[in-house]
């Protein structure tokens, strides 16, 4: 017979409550498994006596306790957890909790019940707004068996907000109850979350950074490179993981490098320094390099990290930077500066190995002719000529210096007295060739200056010297001539000697004159002022430079009476205009150093406008930046006094000195005048024109007015009546003139009918 059917029977009718009941034995029960007999996972409902017989006792009883002893430990189990587990009804209402979600709940309502309304009203779900709707909405899905998962922020028992992942979920219906429960697991991940935004983060770093970043492994395999290190390398990300470290190293210009990185790693951890290198799509790269192997808690080698940082620009800008320093920007010669480092080198291995060592010292004869007459771009046009036909005339070893203006210098590493005078009468020939420049041609002569050292000097300025004693004297005797120095020439030129006589006489014989060039405004096409320039035309040498004669009169001392003179003409003339209906505006009159720092100066500008009866307003007074930058404070001092007469202060060729802006900020200056050499390019060379631009607008910004001189081309005025200057002179409107070509000048070109302005070529 069997009895197990039976026996569970009892069994279930024991847990729905039935009370007592007797099982009387039977063959082999005593074999019989008790979890099997009952069956159904139900609880034990009697109590094996002997060898098969089992008494149902007191079963409701019984299995109360029992019950009551397996909630006791399931509610110890439960306040084990560090989670938050919370049983509620699909009502709302609190059924269990553990002892994490208690301490919870009593925190944010310590003198409320929960038990008697939904649990999405409790305080505890106020920690952010708007989170008890949510809430709802998951138990109300539970409730029809579906499982839901949300964030939420709580504030836990200490009042500290927490993030927390809520997973909301069914819980089948109990035997004898109606309807089963909701239970709310809650999870504290503000750990997790705080990890994964730090990750985030550094993700976002690693990829976003401009530095290069790679990661390999302990083997050198590489792992990880961001965006930036395949910008500046050339290689892509694939191409990259998975390869070796060694993968760069053929790409490093120097061979020893790679060796010299590992042996550092390897006994010191870490190497940095600069690479030269190819990138991987081509071109050159230069890069600081940093690399660190990092080691693990017992000291052996870790991943292995590199940054590069790309300097290949800060190298060029260096580079180009070093190139204005040491060579000339027209002709692409070395300048000065290098001439005498090559000489100083040249001379130490002269004297070592007793040879001779020849410097020669070129002039172009009348070149400020040409630019008089034909505008700066023919005379520049005309320099480069003579650089490239000196450049194929001279040997490897020879060195070309274009020294400034229109003088130029050939080193002769052995060569003595006589060769270097085969080489200047070589040169002669060649230069005397006629070139074409702009569609003019022209034949100029030069004059050269033979030195040797050592029997000439010891040094490099001392042998410049020398070299230019040499040429003057050739000047002296003949244009397109050689000359060799000589211990009887005096320490200075015989013509520095004849031109320092001849201008102490020039003022009072009428050899000095005064050109005047007009300066236009862009907006309107009409002149606003002109620019007097000094002129000395010798009844025997013609036409001298300003450039040569003025430093003559600076070191004689000679040129505080030439800039009174210069001013009262000027002012003389000025008023001149006015009386005659025809002002220019202003007139622009130039300051030496030597007169700028006179203490009468301000004294014989109120008693030249006194004189002549004119505004203070018309005189414009030129100082430039260099002087204004030597003694900011007794610059500012002095420009105060003139600015109290009244008269306008500029500073000229701006951008050229070292002036600090915030002195020229604090003086009282009305103009600024953009030097040509950064106008004469603004078409071709982009710094230039960035340092136009600059200047316009810090001018602006200062309130000041701008002038451009040097202006030559439709394009150059274009360019800065774009760009905002207001004001430019120069060869394309009209060039130098005197008082009466100038008054005829204006006449036709100065006053156009239409009022907006626009560049036209006009006649010079």
């Amino acid at each position: 017979m069997n009895i197990l059917p039976p026996l569970r029977m009892l069994c279930r009718h024991l847990r729905a409550g039935a009370g007592w009941g007797l099982l009387l034995p039977a063959a082999g029960w005593a074999q019989t498994d008790p979890v099997s007999v009952l069956g159904d996972g139900g609880l034990w409902a009697g109590l094996a006596l002997g060898s098969g017989t089992v008494l149902a006792a007191n079963a409701w009883r019984w299995w109360r306790r029992r019950g009551e002893d397996t909630s006791a430990l399931l509610q110890a189990m439960l306040d084990q957890s560090p989670q938050f587990l919370a049983l509620i009804t699909p009502a709302g209402r609190l059924v269990r909790s553990n002892r994490t979600a208690a301490r919870w709940l009593q925190a944010a309502s310590p003198k409320r019940g929960h038990r008697d309304e939904a649990l999405w009203h409790h305080p505890l779900w106020g920690a952010a707004q708007g989170q008890q709707e949510p809430l709802r909405l998951a138990v109300a899905q539970a409730a029809g068996g579906r499982v839901s998962r949300l964030d939420l922020l709580l504030k836990d028992d200490g009042g500290t907000p927490r993030a927390m992942e809520l997973t909301v979920c069914p819980v089948a219906a109990l035997p004898g109850q109606p309807q089963g429960h909701i239970l709310i697991e809650a999870q504290d991940v503000t750990a997790r979350r705080q990890t994964e935004d730090k990750l985030k983060l550094a993700s976002a770093v690693f990829d976003q950074t401009r530095d290069g970043v790679l990661i390999a492994d302990p083997r050198g395999i590489i792992l990880l490179a961001n965006p930036a290190f395949c910008q500046i390398t050339g290689f892509e990300a694939t191409d990259l993981q998975g390869q070796s470290i060694q993968l760069l190293s053929p790409l490093i210009d120097d061979t020893e490098l790679p060796r010299q990185m590992r042996h550092a790693l390897t006994h010191c951890g870490h190497w940095q320094g600069e690479v030269h290198s190819l990138r991987r799509t081509g071109g050159f790269l230069t890069a600081w390099a940093s690399l660190s192997a990092r080691r693990d808690t017992q000291g052996r080698p870790g991943h292995v990290v590199v940054i590069l940082h790309d300097i290949t620009s800060v190298r060029q800008a260096e580079q180009k930077l070093l190139r204005r320093d040491h060579f000339d920007g027209l002709t692409d010669l070395p300048n000065r500066q290098l001439l005498v480092d090559r000489m100083s080198q040249a001379m130490s291995l002269s004297k070592r190995h007793h040879q001779p060592l020849a410097l020669l010292f070129l002039d172009v004869n009348q070149l400020r002719h040409v630019n008089d007459n034909f505008g700066h771009t023919a005379g520049d046009g005309i320099l480069r000529e003579v650089a490239q036909r000196l450049r194929q005339s001279l040997r490897e070893v020879d060195t070309v210096a274009r020294l400034g203006g229109d003088e130029f210098a050939v080193l002769l590493p052995g060569t003595s007295t006589e060769g270097a005078g085969q080489v200047a009468s070589k040169l002669l020939e060649r230069l005397a060739e006629p070139c074409q420049v702009d569609g003019h041609d022209f034949s100029l002569t030069f004059s050269i200056g033979v030195t040797v050292c050592p029997d000439d000097a010891d040094s490099p300025e001392a042998l410049l010297r020398c070299a230019d004693t040499a040429m003057y004297r050739a000047k002296l005797e003949g244009r397109g001539r050689w000359c060799t120095y000589s211990a009887d020439m005096s320490h200075r030129s015989a013509r520095q000697l004849q031109l320092e006589a001849a201008l102490r006489l020039a003022e009072e014989r009428g050899e000095l004159q005064l050109y005047y060039q007009p300066q236009i405004c862009l907006h309107t096409g009409r002149w606003v002022g002109v620019e007097a320039l000094i002129r000395w035309f010798h009844p025997e040498l013609g036409l001298i430079s300003p450039a040569e004669f003025i430093p003559l009169a600076e070191s004689s001392g000679q040129i505080l009476s030439i800039g009174a003179w210069v001013m009262r003409t000027a002012v003389s003339q000025m008023k001149q205009w006015i009386e005659a209906g025809q002002s220019p505006g202003t007139v622009a009159v130039n300051l030496s150093a030597a007169q700028f720092r006179d203490p009468g100066l301000p004294e014989l500008v109120q008693r030249v406008l006194s004189e002549a009866n004119l505004p203070p307003a018309c005189l414009e007074l030129e100082l430039t930046e260099s002087v204004a930058a030597h003694t900011p404070e007794e610059a500012r001092a002095i420009m105060d006094r003139l600015h109290a007469l009244g008269v306008r202060l500029s500073i000229d060729d701006f951008g050229t000195g070292f002036s600090s802006l915030s002195h020229l900020k604090r003086f009282p200056i009305h103009t600024l005048k953009i030097d040509q050499s950064f106008v004469r390019d603004i078409g071709t060379d982009p710094d230039d024109r960035a340092i136009v631009q600059a200047i316009i607008q810090m001018a602006r910004a200062l309130r000041l007015t701008t002038i451009a001189e040097g202006v030559e081309t439709d394009e150059q005025a274009a360019f800065l009546q774009s760009h905002g200057c207001e004001v430019v002179q120069g060869y394309r409107f009209c060039k130098p003139l005197p008082p009466d070509e100038l008054q005829t000048w204006a006449q036709q070109h100065a006053r156009p009918e239409h009022p907006n302005f626009t560049p036209v070529a006009q006649p010079v």
